[in-house]
């Protein structure tokens, strides 16, 4: 279906208050309990000085490791306001890990809490999804993306025992990949076999009579097969950036027909008002859709699986411009086929290295090298990893003898509990209140 093998310093103001003064005004709610410094799901205005104290240099980050949520050793301003958002929304934190998983004979899902020790639901026959399905949530329900062969939307409820609450479909033989969601009523869906990207209502009516609203044409950025290859998508500021593969129809394997790009629609008005030209081939990784962070969107692509061609792009979205690899796959040792941001500096990738070997790296964007590998599997198996607001890596471990759902923690690498077994081998992870 996708072209892969046989697989995100404070300044220093007058006085603490001022800073304190602004991020009051600019606060907004977070998802990780930024702040709360003796961990009892709430922050205080003692704690938000300790954070300002921490920022400010007068105190240790130790004083409230919290605060550091991206583990740079420092608090930002950015931190701050997430601290202040949690002080006046509350600390709604996630709580599990939705865990989708496939021998891709037979589909299913489970659940893992991210309090230790990690309780574990495993998939089994009552609980059902696609064989090759991704997955993605929206207002506190699960997005089953069900793709070739199924081609439908599969919608989830957790607070009824992750029922089934709504199945329809995208088209025939289209193969949905990603779903982005404007509102709990509008939503885009790339289709990976037709160059028309499906607009539809996340919450229609059971039969499905109002899912789908419409559709734009992105023909005119496709190759020459005239099928732009799209896969995973971004909503910022009121424009939806979808990843165009542009992958050789007609090649079995599917390779890089050209360099990638990203279409931009106006949510508003659902017009093409334009594309963006992307440095390398092949924009495609299992992340849950394109990476925002900093005012860019970052973007894995790794060309033809088995060379050195690609790398990690960062594309500029106040002048809606590619800037070229910030670091590539020469520099990361292999293949990327997913990765997380964990500060504008600090990320985790799963790499594919000769030999048919994966690993799981850390890199630092500023010296453009590995910093260290946290894990590594035979036959490629390492497959998603996703960051929770806990500073935790999970990360989809497919190895036939010992397959699970392994964790790692941020702030020093090391692992902490797995392979965590879910009956069926996971293949990709996402985090609930």
């Amino acid at each position: 279906m996708i072209a892969i093998p046989i697989w995100s310093a404070v300044a220093c103001h007058r006085t603490p208050y001022l800073i304190l003064a602004a991020a009051l005004l600019l606060a907004r709610p977070a998802l990780a309990c930024v702040g709360d410094c003796n961990r009892d799901r709430a922050v205080t205005i003692n704690e938000l000085l300790n954070g300002v104290n921490i920022s400010l240099g007068s105190a240790d980050v130790s004083v409230c490791d919290p605060f550091d949520r991206n583990e740079d050793g420092r608090v930002s301003v950015d931190e701050l306001i997430a601290a202040v958002g949690n002080a006046l929304n509350g600390c709604s934190g996630q709580t599990q890990a939705f865990v989708l998983t496939s021998d891709f004979s037979t589909g299913s899902f489970g659940t893992v809490g991210l309090d230790p020790p990690n309780p574990v639901t495993g998939s089994n026959p009552h609980r059902i999804v696609y064989r090759d399905a991704v997955v993605r949530t929206h207002g506190g329900l699960v997005y089953v993306v069900n793709r070739l062969f199924a081609d439908n939307i599969q919608v989830l409820d957790p607070a009824q025992g992750f029922a089934t609450r709504l199945q329809c479909p995208t088209g025939s033989a289209t193969n949905p990949h990603d779903i982005a969601f404007v509102d709990d009523h509008k939503a885009y869906v790339t289709r990976l076999e037709v160059p028309d990207l499906l607009i539809v209502n996340p919450s229609a009516q059971p039969n499905c009579s109002d899912f789908t609203i419409g559709s734009i044409n992105l023909s005119s950025l496709a190759d020459d097969d005239h099928n732009p290859d799209m896969d995973q998508m971004a909503i910022v500021d009121g424009r939806l950036y979808v990843a165009l593969e542009r992958l050789d129809i007609n090649r079995i394997l599917r390779t890089p027909a050209t360099n990638g790009a990203l279409a931009v629609i106006d949510t508003s008005t659902d017009q093409l008002i334009g594309d963006i030209e992307l440095t390398g081939q092949n924009p495609f990784g299992a992340t849950k859709g394109l990476t925002v962070r900093g005012g860019a969107l970052y973007v894995s692509e790794p060309g033809y699986f088995g060379r050195l061609d690609g790398g990690i792009e960062r594309v500029d979205l106040d002048s809606q411009m590619a800037q070229g690899f910030v670091i590539t796959e020469q520099e990361l040792g292999g293949d990327i086929t997913d990765f997380v941001l964990v500060s504008d500096t600090v990320g985790y990738a799963i790499v594919g290295q000769p030999g048919f070997h994966n690993a799981l790296v850390s890199f630092d964007l500023t010296t453009r090298q590995v910093t260290g590998t946290l894990a590594s599997a035979n036959g490629a198996t390492l497959f998603d990893v996703e960051l929770n607001d806990r500073g935790e890596l999970y990360v989809a471990d497919r190895t036939r003898q010992h397959s699970g759902v392994r964790i790692f923690r941020v702030a020093d690498g090391a692992e902490i509990a797995g392979p965590l077994n879910l009956v069926l081998p996971p293949f990709e992870v996402v985090f609930l209140p």
